[in-house]
């Protein structure tokens, strides 16, 4: 009789932790647009990712990925989960992120990000590999803030307040590289007609 009751508790705390948590939808972001090298990005899908503000730094909610086929649908999910990001741009043609997943992320479990507290947010997003920091085209908004839903309530926060998110192309190393050698053989060609 002890165990049941015991563990009776023991599923009513983890189900009031749950419902304690802030979440977030990432079904949307309101018509603020992304785009590529300063242009409205239309039919380009991206991987994104929603980073929150631990108090000590930005760290990964959910990153979606262009390369992922499945994932949850229609789920709470934890921080640090990978998602498809499949039409993700081209869902709404406009350039506005969406999640086509239907997901609701929970935002840092066991911290005290209940509903209705106000978190701070950033969003990278970049056009190939599964990285942001490897890739070439990429970029990031500037923090933004978002109040948190309950995990319980029926109208979940989406990304109301996302800045622009301006993807650029940054130039290789070698890139780098060869304007240099470049630059040291017209000197030295410069040198020898004086």
């Amino acid at each position: 009789m002890k165990k049941v009751i015991l563990t009776a508790l023991a599923a009513a705390g983890v189900a009031g932790i749950s419902y304690g948590q802030g979440v977030i939808s990432a079904d949307g972001s309101l018509g603020v647009k992304s785009e590529i090298n300063g242009v409205v990005n239309t039919t380009q899908d991206i991987n994104w990712e929603i980073l929150y503000n631990t108090g000590s730094g930005f760290t990964p909610l959910v990153t979606f990925l262009l390369s992922q086929a499945s994932g949850n649908s229609g789920a709470l999910v934890l921080p640090g989960s990978t998602e498809p990001a499949a039409s993700d741009i081209t869902f709404n043609g406009d350039g506005s992120l969406y999640d086509a997943n239907g997901n609701t992320y929970e935002v840092i479990p066991g911290a005290s990000y209940a509903g209705g507290t106000v978190a701070s947010f950033e969003v990278e997003g970049w056009t190939a590999g599964n990285s942001y920091a490897s890739a070439s085209t990429k970029g990031i908004t500037a923090s933004f803030t978002e109040t948190v839903n309950a995990a319980s309530s029926p109208t979940l926060t989406v990304l109301n307040n996302l800045p622009l998110l301006n993807l650029t192309s940054v130039p290789e190393p070698a890139s780098f590289a060869l304007a240099g050698l470049g630059m040291a053989s017209l000197l030295a060609f410069r040198r020898r007609r004086s």
